[in-house]
């Protein structure tokens, strides 16, 4: 260890050092040249070395003990995939219809049945604790590692060290570090369990430090938090999270509705209301049921993450309960419907538009600047459609006599365009 951190400052040492100046007098020139000289560019390991020596150096300053943070941080290397993944932003995103036609295939339902069947009396305990749903966290479990399947095999304190010290995450990267730290301060994990993902989340349920720091538990009382090789630890940690999110037992997540003919898709806004509400502008149960009446007075949003021509959902609390856990809705909508699978239900009814070619980054950025342009203001060019550029797409469409959707495919943005 003390070997280590020699080497290590004497990296640093001689990344930082400059020679002295020289005496530089009229007759030698050629000293003057060599002193005016830039110093050598660090290279990527020396940044990486002092990045350490200085998130050293700030941990033990926050009262972390000193072999800790040494023994943690000084063997950290970069992870070259966290690195190149991380600057890159990824060209398409997969339509929902796609993620969730994956997220409940046949081979995911199946195996989580199994699932269902084998783990049956640990999920009655955590049922009884947290009153979550044994088939989303079947669902979550599924989804997030394959059942325990995939875990990654990435260490986990060289993947964030890498965010910290470089990048777009550097934020990101150190407060999950920090939570590594008390992590193994506390006892509860052992170093040699730390690996996961690329990106640094670990364990069945795939949980970065900070969550599993504060939301993990050890079920069995065994004095380890188990979340790579313990169902039980694992699935009881995820339910803990979704519990103290705010999950309400009994009610729904999501359920599958009808409109009329020329509904006004302006309320896909994200306002809320209550069912009975909904009902009152002709949104419908796609199965022609009627709502009971205690759903009446559940508040719920309405979403159309296809546009005017595929399906259509109300969204309730416990929707953005499991957006804290991946703020996705193609990700919600996908361990929803693979709860329901679980249990037998159809799945979604309405068709997807799935001959739609949807739009690339570059293309969602180019839009955005194209509205702006025009006079509908998306608020910022980022790529990214939010709240602020489904208004403007939809006051574009009202303008030219489409139904206004906030929906766009390569169609309409050619149009939108001008091509």
């Amino acid at each position: 260890m003390k070997l280590a951190l020699l080497l290590t400052s004497a990296l640093i040492l001689t990344a930082c050092a400059t020679p002295p100046l020289a005496q530089a007098t009229a007759t030698d020139v050629s000293s003057v040249a060599k002193v005016a000289q830039p110093a050598p560019e660090l290279t990527q390991e020396q940044r990486h070395a002092l990045w350490k020596r200085d998130f050293i150096a700030r941990a033990i300053a926050k009262g972390y003990a000193p072999d800790l943070v040494n023994g943690v941080i000084i063997p950290a290397k970069i992870n070259p995939l966290a690195l190149e993944r991380d600057a890159n932003q990824p060209e398409f995103t997969k339509p929902v219809w796609s993620y969730v036609d994956g997220a409940a295939s046949d081979a995911r339902i199946s195996d989580g049945r199994d699932k269902l069947i084998q783990t049956g009396r640990r999920f009655d305990d955590i049922e009884a604790r947290y009153r979550v749903p044994r088939e989303v966290l079947t669902a979550i479990w599924g989804l997030e590692s394959s059942y325990g399947r995939i875990l990654g095999t990435h260490d986990i304190v060289d993947s964030l060290s890498t965010f910290a010290f470089e990048g777009r995450r550097q934020k990101f990267g150190e407060q999950q570090l920090f939570a590594v730290l008390d992590l193994l301060a506390s006892g509860e994990v052992r170093r040699e369990q730390l690996t996961g993902a690329w990106a640094g989340a670990m364990g069945m349920t795939q949980f970065i430090p900070t969550t599993f720091r504060d939301y993990a538990v050890d079920f069995d009382g065994n004095g380890n938090k188990d979340l790579w090789t313990d169902p039980g630890d694992a699935l009881a940690s995820a339910a803990s999270y979704i519990a103290r999110s705010g999950w309400r037992e009994g009610e729904p997540v999501m359920e599958e509705v009808k409109l009329p003919d020329g509904f006004d898709y302006s309320v896909t806004d994200g306002s809320r209301k209550s069912v009975n509400d909904w009902t009152g502008l002709g949104v419908q149960p796609v199965s022609g049921q009627r709502w009971n009446l205690d759903e009446g007075f559940l508040e719920a949003k309405l979403i159309a993450p296809g546009g005017a021509r595929g399906p259509k959902f109300l969204t309730f609390k416990n929707f953005d309960v499991l957006k804290r856990y991946n703020n996705s809705t193609s990700y919600v909508m996908g361990i929803s419907v693979l709860a329901d699978a679980f249990a037998g239900a159809p799945g979604i009814q309405q068709d997807w538009p799935r001959g739609d070619e949807l739009l690339s980054f570059e293309d969602k950025k180019a839009m955005q600047q194209r509205l702006t342009d025009l006079g509908f203001d998306t608020q910022g060019v980022d790529g990214r459609i939010g709240p602020n550029s489904r208004k403007a797409i939809r006051a574009w469409q009202a303008a030219n006599g489409l139904t206004a959707d906030g929906y766009v495919e390569q169609r309409l943005f050619k149009r939108m365009m001008g091509l």
